[in-house]
């Protein structure tokens, strides 16, 4: 399932997105994501909740990857097509229901649905830019 997979640019995609997520939430979003949440965050340990957060991560990216070998994926244009229209039809439509039914805040909501489109929208263009070799 994961032959062909480019690693370097699974690589580079998850280290992007690391780093893409401290900005978005712990500078550029702190407070209004503080605010959304409505109380603030509960001290976890920060090792094991970063460490979760990687895994998923990864798992998108891979998810991504086969999805760029399965479909022909190879420019930036046709991966980036690819990475928006899976975060469409599955992150998106997975995330509303935070707010749909589980009562979540529609601006937490909004921050991390924001999130996750810029980090489909990255691991698609690193990977677009890093094709697998034929």
């Amino acid at each position: 399932m994961l032959k062909g997979v480019n690693w370097i640019a699974v690589i580079a995609a998850l280290v992007l997105l690391e780093v893409a997520g401290f900005l978005y939430y712990a500078v550029i979003l702190k407070d209004a994501w503080i605010a959304a949440l409505g109380t603030p965050p509960e001290p976890k340990s920060v090792g094991f909740a970063q460490g979760l957060g990687m895994g998923d991560t990864l798992i998108i990216v891979l998810g991504l990857a086969w999805l760029q070998r399965r479909l022909g994926a190879r420019s930036l244009g046709a991966m980036l097509g690819v990475a928006l229209a899976a975060w469409l039809f599955f992150d998106f439509t997975t995330m509303a229901i935070d707010y749909l039914f589980v009562g979540q805040r529609g601006a937490l909501v909004a921050i991390n649905m924001g999130y996750q489109l810029l980090a489909y929208a990255l691991a698609g263009l690193t990977l677009g830019a890093l094709p697998p070799r034929a």
